[in-house]
Order: C-alpha cells, then sequence, then structure tokens
C-alpha cells in the first residue's frame, strides 16, 4: 500500500484526529440523557489543505494520485504525524519537518520516515485486540506525556489519552482508539511519522481550478477498514 506523500506537498493546513461517532440515546423521565457511541471508539478523520499546484513537479504528484484515490475506493496510508507534541530526544527542541523525510520513490512511497529516527520506542507486554491500555517504553526519547500519537502495526495511529502510571522512560497509557489488532511484546512503535490506513471522503471536488497556473487543493480523508 502506498504512503500519501504529504512531506512532499508540505500542505499550509493540516487536520486529524481520533472522531468518535455518537448517537442521542434519548432523554429519561428523570431527565438524564444517553449517548451511545457506535463506531468501537472512533476512527480517524482529517483533511489537508493550502496544497500550492505551482510546479510542474507538483502538478504531476497531484494528478496522479487524485487519479489514485478511485473516487474514495482505493486505500492508502496517510500519515498523521504531530512533530511538536512527540516525545522528542531533546526537551525544548522541535523537529522540523519535512526537511529531515526520506522516501523510497519520488511519486508513490511505501516507505517513509526520518532519514535517523528521532524517536524508538517499543511496547511492553502483549496487547490483545481492542485493549484500551498499554505499556510504552522509550528507548530513545523523552518522556512521554498525554496528548501524544503514535502508529503501530504499520497501518494504525493511536492517541495517548491518559497516563496511569509510570516507570522512569516506562508508561502505562490509555489510548484512543481501541488497539485494531492484537501486538506482540516488543512490537515497535512509531511516534516520528505515524500512518492510518484511509480513503479520500466520497464525493469532494478534487479536481484544481487554474489560474495564471496556479491551483490549490484540499483533501478530506477517513480511516478505512478493509481487511483490518
Amino acid at each position: 500500500m502506498f504512503v500519501f506523500p504529504l512531506h512532499r506537498f508540505n500542505p499550509g493546513i493540516f487536520a486529524a484526529d481520533v472522531v468518535a461517532k455518537v448517537i442521542d440515546g434519548g432523554t429519561a423521565i428523570n431527565g438524564e440523557k444517553t449517548v451511545i457511541q457506535t463506531d468501537g471508539g472512533g476512527r480517524w478523520e482529517g483533511s489537508i489543505g493550502d496544497i500550492d499546484l505551482d510546479d510542474p513537479y507538483e502538478k504531476r504528484l497531484y494528478e496522479a494520485w487524485a487519479s489514485h484515490f478511485a473516487g474514495g475506493g482505493r486505500a492508502f496510508l496517510m500519515p498523521v504525524p504531530s512533530i511538536d507534541t512527540a516525545p522528542a530526544p531533546f526537551s525544548g527542541d522541535k523537529i522540523a519537518w519535512p526537511s529531515d523525510i526520506s522516501d523510497d520513490d519520488d511519486f508513490y512511497p511505501t516507505s517513509v520516515g526520518f532519514a535517523t529516527p528521532w524517536i524508538e520506542a517499543r511496547l511492553v507486554g502483549a496487547s490483545a485486540l481492542r485493549a484500551t491500555t498499554v505499556t510504552i517504553e522509550v528507548t530513545r526519547g523523552s518522556r512521554l506525556t498525554p496528548g501524544m500519537r503514535f502508529g503501530a502495526g504499520g497501518n494504525r495511529a493511536y492517541k495517548i489519552e491518559r497516563i496511569v502510571s509510570r516507570d522512569g522512560q516506562r508508561a502505562t497509557c490509555i489510548i484512543s482508539s481501541p488497539l485494531r489488532a492484537a501486538l506482540a511484546d516488543g512490537s515497535p512503535l512509531n511516534f516520528d511519522w505515524p500512518l492510518v490506513q484511509c480513503t479520500a471522503v466520497v464525493g469532494q471536488n478534487l479536481t484544481p481550478e487554474y489560474s495564471y497556473g496556479y491551483a490549490s487543493v484540499s483533501v478530506s480523508f477517513v480511516e478505512d477498514f478493509t481487511d483490518a
């Protein structure tokens, strides 16, 4: 599966988060209202905007990917990094991106990340499908805090909602969403450049409108569970 080349577009606007879907379960006679979550803990949704198409390479790259989206019918891997909040190894420093990002193909990469990983972390103990509590050890980087996001299993990403205990560089965390697959003890976790299997949102207009050879486009995406 190909990785959307976010680092090559370097969009001006980027939004991605775990979004919970709920329905109103009604209000009881005592006035208490019930809300029912229907999506198993939420799914990633987001958009990228201000993608400036002002040189031939970016135009070709976007045209290729607009076709690859297949109107929302084909899955791809979308990066959902949050570099400013990641457990960077140097306190107070911000990792500048995309300057240090490398890939294995200009148009359709299958591997994207920092040439030298800034953050290295692993799962401590095996975790079952749908687990909401995991223990993580950072072997390169700073201590974990709530609000950080990480990738696991190659095509799923999660957010640290709360830390319930800590022992040095190990932290037991409540995560969102629940694990989409079981993970073995020692599984590597990607805090640098987490990826989520997604599709483009169906029905959006992906056609650039050029004016004097320039266009600015946006793409909305949603987590995909095909063969998950």
